[in-house]
């Protein structure tokens, strides 16, 4: 393992690597108020050995700075950030992996940078939120998260862990120190997310302002989507998005993860990275026949 500290427009960036760097390379985008360890950290010690993993604390999340302009968030913006980062780790093509917010994160970069991505892996992302779920209008949407931004501190450390418990059927001390990883404590001796308000409003306005559904008929490299079946009030949002890009996609393959939630990487991370190391070894071996 590395820890990487890099410079883009004079913020600091925060990576870390993984694994041997002549194995295949995964990039590993996170999601919405998370970082790169809170949603990855559980997946990394089952894929670093068969693959160079490099996971991104993406802007505003984690240890990597924020953008100061609303629309450096949207994601076409975004996919070049990305680009510049990655051109300073990898010089050869890689596939990516998002989990929410970096599924669609994912689809976006590889839209726009085709020739660098050799395929995608989106995690229970990009395919429902929010242009397949009719009650997600864009205020209410917007409104919502910015009530819970307003309600995101806690007084103790245990108040904290007791609040992400919930998020998984699987609590562990890595997904808590996971969790770590995406707080701070401000001056009140509070915790409270290190992703700020004008950060998250600013990619809940992104998600509305670039549909994933407009990127698919872009996308021309394999993609894998894996998939939790909970909550069962989303089933139609799912079935919907899957036929989506069913009908847009050609290299397709969709994995369900049976009883697993929106963190799926935390209910099943077994299963999960089983279904994402079966098919990159499927893809290595096309890319290498072709």
């Amino acid at each position: 393992m590395e820890n990487l500290k890099l410079l883009i427009d004079q913020q600091e960036v925060n990576c870390w690597q993984y694994g041997d760097k002549s194995n295949p390379v995964l990039v590993c985008f996170h999601g919405l108020a998370g970082s790169g360890l809170y949603s990855f950290s559980g997946l990394i010690p089952l894929l670093e050995k068969q693959f160079y993993l490099i996971v991104l604390d993406s802007p505003g999340h984690g240890k990597t700075g924020p953008f100061e302009k609303e629309e450096a968030y949207f994601f076409s913006n975004l996919a070049v950030w990305f680009d510049r980062v990655l051109q300073q780790l990898s010089d050869k093509p890689f596939f990516v992996m998002g989990h929410s917010w970096g599924a669609d994160a994912a689809l976006h970069f590889a839209r726009h940078y085709p020739k660098k991505v050799l395929g995608i892996i989106l995690l229970d992302g990009g395919f429902t939120f929010p242009q397949n779920q009719p009650e997600m209008t864009f205020d209410y949407t917007l409104s919502g998260w910015n009530n819970y931004m307003d309600h995101s501190s806690f007084r103790t450390w245990a108040e904290v862990s007791e609040e992400y418990k919930h998020y998984t059927k699987k609590w562990n001390a890595v997904k808590e120190n996971g969790v770590k990883t995406i707080f701070h404590q401000n001056e009140k001796g509070e915790f409270e997310l290190l992703a700020s308000k004008f950060t998250v409003l600013s990619i809940i306005k992104a998600f509305f302002q670039e549909p994933f559904t407009e990127v698919y008929p872009l996308i021309s490299m394999p993609l894998l989507l894996v998939y939790g079946d909970s909550p069962q009030e989303l089933k139609a949002a799912r079935t919907l998005g899957i036929s989506q890009l069913k009908a847009a996609v050609k290299d397709l393959t969709v994995q369900k993860i049976e009883g697993a939630g929106h963190m799926l990487q935390w209910d099943e991370p077994a299963e999960v990275a089983a279904a994402v190391s079966k098919w990159l070894a499927q893809k290595l071996i096309s890319t290498a026949k072709a």
